[in-house]
């Protein structure tokens, strides 16, 4: 009988998983919205041992959308379980940085990791092809191409001894500028602080513009005094340093997505039983849909406040049809440029351009 109620609650998870709740584009969504669009079609009652897991982050996430997901969500589990299943939550580096983390968990000493693929390379390089910039036009493009090349990063972590317990995209690194960016030639010697990433320097060389490395806490002076006209982030990352204060123009360039993940050691998963996994996948699935859904609330909601005259008035526009074909041909040099390094398998980065140029 008990191993009937597990099948039954595993299908009933599937289902759930199929669910793809989303507020009308009108509506803003409060923290009790967020937690209703989560926990859809989810099994709420469920019977199983006792367990708490250890869980990692070197980023803070009180404040932002990604700490009320993992506040609500860690009390969910809770709920779903009747206090059987508790999650050990550890922020702003307290078990170590994300690379230290990431091995961690690889050892059995940390549960779960949350962060981005950038810190996991070295471990896990099939996650470089995840580098190549202009490939989608918006964060469902992306999640149906994570989704369509799921089996292969599973595979990927699972030969490391972990397991993907979710990968997504809530939204992507857009342009700032104190030059208008609307054409091709506009692009041609914009001197760009970018991340040191030799793929992402590649992407805008070959857009013409004049990529520079430069740290992130220097760039805002950068910005004040010309030294750099533009510079590529994902809103909340020029709303927190206050950069729209340097800054005149934004394009919704979307070239990067900004993905996060949850890793969690494959043997502790293993040894789960059927029902503290269903509780897991589900509150895995609840951070992903939560943070989804109120990132991008977010966003819209910080692209309007740099248009106003506190935002600095930014002039905020979508990114221009002549510029967003030149994309093509920089993802094609920056897929040349990682084939040459023969540290990913040429095969799975032509898949997944192919998974992305399909959606």
């Amino acid at each position: 009988m008990k191993k009937f109620v597990a099948c039954a609650l595993c299908a009933a998870m599937a289902l759930a998983m199929a669910v793809a709740p989303a507020a009308k584009a009108d509506e803003k969504l409060t923290r009790e919205d967020l937690q209703a669009l989560s926990e859809e079609g989810f099994v709420t009652e469920i019977e199983c041992e006792p367990m708490e897991i250890t869980w990692g982050c070197s980023g803070t996430l009180t404040g932002s959308i990604g700490g009320d997901a993992m506040e609500d969500g860690m009390a969910a589990l809770e709920r779903w379980t009747n206090g059987a299943m508790k999650i050990d939550f550890h922020q702003g580096g307290e078990l170590g940085g994300d690379v230290e983390l990431i091995q961690s968990v690889a050892l059995g000493n940390v549960g779960v990791f949350q962060g981005a693929p950038t810190s996991q390379v070295t471990l896990i390089p099939e996650l470089t092809v995840l580098d190549i910039g202009g490939l989608f036009k918006d964060v469902n493009n992306c999640n149906a191409t994570l989704e369509a090349m799921k089996d292969k990063f599973e595979a990927a972590y699972e030969a490391k001894g972990l397991h993907l317990g979710d990968m997504w995209a809530a939204d992507f690194r857009i342009l700032s500028s104190n030059k208008p960016v609307q054409t091709a030639d506009d692009l041609k010697g914009l001197n760009i602080r970018v991340q040191e990433n030799e793929y992402h320097i590649a992407f805008w060389k070959e857009l013409g513009c004049n990529p520079t490395p430069l740290a992130f806490g220097e760039l805002y002076v950068a910005l004040q005094q010309g030294m750099m006209d533009a510079q590529e982030n994902p809103p909340i990352s020029i709303f927190g340093p206050k950069l729209y204060e340097v800054q005149k123009y934004i394009v919704e360039t979307n070239h990067i997505p900004f993905i996060n993940t949850m890793v969690m050691n494959k043997a502790m998963y293993d040894s789960m039983s059927d029902n503290q996994k269903l509780a897991m996948d589900q509150l895995f699935e609840y951070l992903a849909r939560y943070q989804k859904a109120g990132q991008a609330q977010n966003d819209a909601e910080l692209l309007a406040f740099f248009q106003t005259e506190e935002g600095n008035s930014i002039e905020v526009t979508p990114v221009s049809e002549e510029i967003s074909a030149l994309f093509d041909g920089a993802a094609d040099v920056v897929v040349e440029l990682m084939k040459s390094k023969g540290i990913v398998p040429a095969e799975l980065i032509d898949e997944y351009v192919a998974a992305a140029r399909a959606q």
